[in-house]
């Protein structure tokens, strides 16, 4: 069987190109084929998005890091740290040579922690421009 990675419909293996919306089918992988083993969870799979081929990837070019200045008052240091790591990872599939994004699951917990630290600012920063408003265009004030 084969499998639509953008809507999942499900295609017969003489099938190339999913009728929905036009995406090339990948091969579906059988819980028997999983490498993990028994009672492990499945490897996460990266499809290209131009070709459909799985964890076919290499590293393409890597991004340097920048200094975020909003990040920093926002946050501090740790921001501008946690907002770095947490950027998109560039790579070049292996199959066709097509350029794509992904985010790493460390990726992700990065810029969870990122939020987690600049919400609290963002969060005063609303409030006081909130009273601000209020104190100056109140009815009677």
């Amino acid at each position: 069987m084969k499998k639509c990675p953008y809507c999942g419909q499900e295609y017969p293996d003489d099938a190339d190109v999913c009728a929905i919306d036009q995406t090339p089918l990948i091969a579906s992988v059988s819980r028997s084929d999983n490498l993990a083993g028994p009672g492990l969870p499945a490897k996460p799979t990266v499809a290209c998005p131009a070709c459909g081929g799985l964890d076919g990837y290499k590293p393409a070019l890597e991004l340097r890091s920048f200094f975020s200045l909003t990040a920093f008052l926002a946050g501090g240091l740790l921001a501008v740290i946690f907002l770095n790591a947490g950027r998109r990872k560039r790579v070049r599939c292996n199959k066709c040579g097509a350029l794509f994004s992904i985010r790493t699951p460390l990726s992700r917990v990065s810029l969870a922690v990122f939020w987690l630290l600049v919400a609290p600012t963002i969060i005063v920063l609303s409030v006081l421009l909130f009273r601000l408003l209020h104190l100056f265009f109140a009815p009677g004030g």
